[in-house]
């Protein structure tokens, strides 16, 4: 099973001297550019895998540049850069799809980095307030062990099915992006009457965590979530488990990183961007991290067993009429 690791994560990580704290004091402490030191501090949502892959990038790109990591869930880290904008502790937030970051466009600096070009326009916005760092396909996660005769479900339609009832594992959509994202695109490519076949079999779960160690462990037969997080059990070539890509759609969501307005580091902050948004970077959490990279200049296929999205029945969900869409389907949630 194809898993390429480029790099080895540790060693250039702690010549960054990581710190991964939660003290915005200790953050507000990292200091501006001193002589030839560069520093940043970035509020993060991923995991230590994700960060110590941006870290190891940051060292090979520059030795001096000290990086810290203040880590936690999008939202609340959102809110605290709102709450911090008299005094602002962060210099970068990564990362969180590019809708998320709507309420709180005042406290972001518009940056265009350099690295943008190899990325495509439309996941750049257009003023340049953040630049998509990659991207999230919904996949189902399947233990062949748990199902009668050993044959994955192939589509949404035959998740409405009675005999699935009890047996899929899906995230909160109130709770969790991932399962807004999977379960918003379902709801668009079934429709109504047959999307609530689909709910009335699902088992929902308030942590996104939960659903890939049920299915692994044989708790379901089949969980809904992310290439990104199903892909370590393919690789680990765990027996029963496989990576299906719905046939009737599925669904591509882009986390994203911005500049915090005012922050304490600008050039650091600047200079880390560019780091996340590199070649190399991108081709390291593909590696260590399985995130689909978002530049056009990666070939995916060589480095892990991803299907190109070319091939993939890819339905948007960005479109113009889904601002409304996901509004709508927000409170037509709560009505279930």
């Amino acid at each position: 099973m194809k898993s390429r690791a480029l790099t080895t994560i540790g060693a250039a990580a702690a010549a960054l001297a990581l710190a991964l704290t939660g003290c915005a004091s200790d953050a507000g402490d990292a200091g501006g550019a001193t002589g030839d030191k560069l520093s940043a501090v970035m509020y993060s949502s991923n995991n230590e895998t994700v960060i110590g892959v941006v870290t190891d990038a940051a060292a090979a790109h520059d030795p001096a540049v000290k990086v810290e990591a203040v880590t936690g869930s999008s939202g609340p880290l959102l809110e605290r850069i709102a709450s911090e904008s008299g005094a602002p502790a962060a210099d970068v937030f990564y990362s969180a799809p590019a809708a998320t970051f709507e309420a709180f466009a005042d406290y972001v600096e518009p940056y265009l980095s350099p690295e943008a070009a190899a990325i495509p326009e439309e996941l750049i916005d257009p003023d340049h307030r953040w630049t998509a760092a990659n991207a999230h396909v919904v996949a189902f996660m399947v233990n062949t062990n748990q199902i009668d005769g050993g044959k994955a479900p192939k589509s949404w339609a035959e998740l409405t099915k009675p005999e699935w009832k009890g047996k899929v594992i899906a995230p909160n959509p109130e709770q969790s992006t991932t399962g807004f994202t999977a379960l918003y695109g379902a709801y668009k490519v079934l429709g109504k009457e047959d999307f609530e076949k689909l709910v009335a079999n699902l088992e929902l779960t308030e942590s996104t965590s939960n659903v890939y160690p049920a299915v692994a462990q044989g708790e379901y037969a089949v969980s809904i979530g992310y290439e990104s997080n199903i892909y370590p059990y393919i690789a680990g070539e765990q027996a029963g488990i496989e990576m299906v890509y719905p046939e009737d759609g599925t669904f591509v969501e882009h986390d994203s990183v911005l500049l915090v307005k005012g922050g304490p580091n600008a050039d650091g902050g600047k200079a880390l961007i560019d780091v996340i948004l590199s070649k190399k970077a991108q081709e390291e959490n593909l590696a260590q991290s399985f995130r689909r990279p978002v530049r056009t200049d990666i070939d995916v296929a060589s480095i892990v067993d991803f299907k190109a999205l070319d091939d993939l029945n890819v339905v948007d969900i960005h479109g113009d009429d889904d601002t409304q869409g996901r509004a709508d389907f927000t409170e037509y949630w709560k009505s279930l």
